[in-house]
């Protein structure tokens, strides 16, 4: 296994936030661009799992990356774990003006 790691995910901005029994759940109007998710692909270097479910998932040595799909394929949030060797490089790639043009970084407190 990698390890202990810090959840993240990236929400359209002014998404609400609620930690519901299965976890923590989004709501909003708006949805991420998919140029986000492409971006966050190949600045992390992530190489694709697999797609099932709505939920289309990416893996690296120290990143795990789940992109939520709705209905009409449409991207709700995107779910990490970071492994800490690689919180920095994660910092970065969600500083970007890919990012934060249209989303907000969200990481719950341990």
């Amino acid at each position: 296994m990698k390890g202990n790691y810090q959840a993240a995910f990236i929400v359209p901005k002014g998404a609400s936030k609620v930690l519901g029994e299965d976890g923590w759940e989004f709501n909003s109007v708006g949805r991420l661009p998919g140029r986000v998710g492409d971006y966050l692909v190949r600045y992390l270097g992530l190489e694709f799992v697999g797609d099932y479910f709505g939920i289309r998932r990416y893996t690296s040595n120290q990143i795990n990356m789940s992109i939520f799909f709705d209905s009409a394929d449409q991207i709700e949030s995107i779910y990490f774990q970071v492994f800490y060797g690689a919180i920095i490089s994660f910092s970065e790639a969600c500083e970007s003006e890919e990012v934060t043009s249209c989303a907000e970084i969200f990481i719950p407190e341990r």
